[in-house]
């Protein structure tokens, strides 16, 4: 009778043990999902906020736009923006805005003494003035809150262009 050699089979049984291995590997049929959150309160930083269409029909990023316009400034990014329960939300001012020529809330549409009420996917934010900006809740899960609405940027740019913004706001 012959023999196997010894590396011959400890190949075959590495063989054998990697693909009964393998097969124990398989996706799992509960996969992981991120459960979207259905309250906003808490404080945020501007991590995205784009424009459509672009502005001067050269800029759809306003974040890197207000870094060109406005001498390199991190405002836009600077910002906190806190949804307090009960109803309040503020922006602060850091010092990296106090430089631009328009206030804060001409980009996101809240002030410092702002009200907001949320109604499944549609937030209504009412600046200290009055004015009131209805947002369309795209998403809010993993700590990113997604907005959207449609204004102008008349302090900005002359004319009436309606743009939609889009901005995404990260959880701190």
């Amino acid at each position: 009778m012959k023999t196997l050699p010894v590396s011959r089979l400890f190949a075959w049984t590495l063989l054998c043990v990697l693909s009964v291995w393998f097969d124990s590997c398989k996706k799992s049929d509960d996969p992981t999902t991120t459960t979207p959150t259905t309250t906003i309160e808490g404080s945020y930083k501007i991590s995205t906020l784009k424009v459509d269409p672009k502005v001067l029909s050269l800029y759809d990023d306003l974040i890197a736009a207000s870094k060109l316009l406005y001498a390199n400034t991190t405002c836009l990014t600077d910002i906190t923006i806190t949804f307090k329960t009960g109803g309040d939300a503020t922006t602060d001012t850091p010092t990296s805005c106090q430089s631009i020529p328009v206030p804060v809330s001409t980009f996101t549409g809240i002030d410092a003494s702002s009200k907001w009420s949320l109604s499944g996917n549609k937030l209504t934010v009412t600046k200290g003035d009055g004015t009131k900006t209805d947002y369309t809740v795209v998403s809010n899960t993993g700590g990113i809150l997604k907005l959207q609405w449609q204004g102008n940027l008349s302090a900005l740019v002359p004319g009436n262009t309606v743009y939609t913004y889009t901005m995404e706001l990260k959880k701190q």
